[in-house]
């Protein structure tokens, strides 16, 4: 955290990994973490985008749940849509993703073509693991 904080990135957690970290807030970890990250919540399409990531690329209902949220989430504010990056240790999803990102790209182009702003301005994140995001 102190790194994306140095580097003026903001830190943003799943509306679904907040729900189980808030039930933890006896933990002092759990509040730290919670104080220094935002929660990205699904905006109108991001369930639509959900179900054609997991068709175009095959990767898990989880996997294509945390690209559409990057893809298609917002803040608590409501004042950003997406993410430019996702940080996981999941290599698979890491994989998966690199292997079809061009069809990926090809499919939300396709879809964003046909909606109106903000969402017409969606994109696709980069997929990253720490250690590739500590040497940016």
């Amino acid at each position: 955290m102190r790194v994306a904080e140095a580097d003026d990135h903001s830190l943003y957690i799943s509306h679904v990994s907040f729900e189980v970290l808030k039930r933890l807030k006896q933990y002092a970890e759990v509040n730290v973490i919670l104080t220094e990250v935002d929660v990205l919540f699904p905006t109108r399409y991001y369930s639509r985008w959900s179900r054609r990531v997991r068709e175009t690329s095959g990767l898990s209902r989880e996997d294509a749940a945390i690209i559409a949220l990057a893809s298609f989430g917002t803040n608590s504010a409501g004042s950003i849509l997406g993410t430019h990056a996702v940080v996981t240790y999941d290599q698979p999803m890491v994989n998966g993703y690199r292997q079809n990102l061009p069809l990926l790209q090809q499919r939300l182009r396709a879809m964003t073509n046909q909606l109106l702003v903000p969402f017409y301005l969606a994109k696709l994140p980069e997929i990253l693991t720490p250690d590739q995001f500590l040497q940016r």
